[in-house]
């Protein structure tokens, strides 16, 4: 029987995680346990920077905002971020890697002493901008809403993948964790939110990306059919 995955995220269909994983004996079900809605808000001030988390937070941003911003430079927290980004603005200036305290340090050295926008989820744990108020002048910005999505309905899956720890939180509120279930986390902090029996592995992708999720996975599925001829073996 194939191996059944699910990844907290609606795979568009030129997903990088599904390609990568056509070739193998599983099911894929993607699907965000999400719901965002647009908050209101005023045109923001002048900035050097307009720093983006989230590719959520770029659309609601432009599809919202006011103003003229030829003079701003951007920025991406991730490549996936970057080429939503790229959809309205000529350049991205900077594109990190995805991992907060890496992405703070190297931002910090080109945005140091200068004006940063961060248009953010209201559930955001503003990871960058957190570590930088005392090298830059933090603008905050709530542009959208993210609540946990009611009426959740899912089967049972041998692989889970997180991309976000309220997916975590939205999974396990309506399902149990069940003995021999492999575990994926996009990061650390996704990681740190999975509350579960300590004896139980999670394997946290090295790169924030649908690409570093799918090289996880692809090492879980080879080696459970090493053991098992792909069955999930407790």
């Amino acid at each position: 029987m194939p191996v059944k995955i699910f990844i907290s995220r609606d795979l568009t269909a030129d997903s990088v995680f599904t390609k990568i994983l056509a070739a193998t004996n599983c099911e894929i079900h993607g699907e965000s346990l999400m719901e965002f809605t647009a908050v209101p808000f005023a045109p923001p001030p002048p900035v050097d920077w307009i720093f983006f988390y989230s590719k959520n937070a770029v659309r609601f941003f432009f599809t919202h905002a006011s103003g003229n911003f030829a003079a701003t430079k951007f920025a991406a927290l991730g490549e996936r971020t970057a080429a939503t980004l790229q959809h309205y603005v000529p350049v991205v200036n900077f594109t990190g890697n995805g991992k907060p305290p890496e992405v703070a340090n190297d931002f910090r050295i080109l945005a140091q002493y200068q004006r940063v926008l961060f248009p953010r989820a209201r559930q955001s744990r503003r990871s960058v901008q957190r570590q930088l108020t005392e090298q830059i002048e933090v603008v905050d910005l709530v542009v959208y809403d993210n609540q946990i999505r009611k009426n959740i309905n899912l089967p049972e899956f041998d692989i889970l993948v997180f991309t976000s720890p309220l997916n975590v939180r939205a999974y396990f509120n309506v399902c149990k964790y069940k003995k021999g279930q492999q575990l994926v986390a996009i990061g650390n902090t996704t990681a740190a939110a999975l509350e579960i029996p300590e004896q139980v592995e999670v394997c946290v992708a090295e790169e924030a990306s649908e690409l570093g999720l799918a090289r996880v996975v692809k090492e879980i599925l080879a080696r459970l059919k090493s053991r098992g001829d792909g069955e999930i073996i407790p």
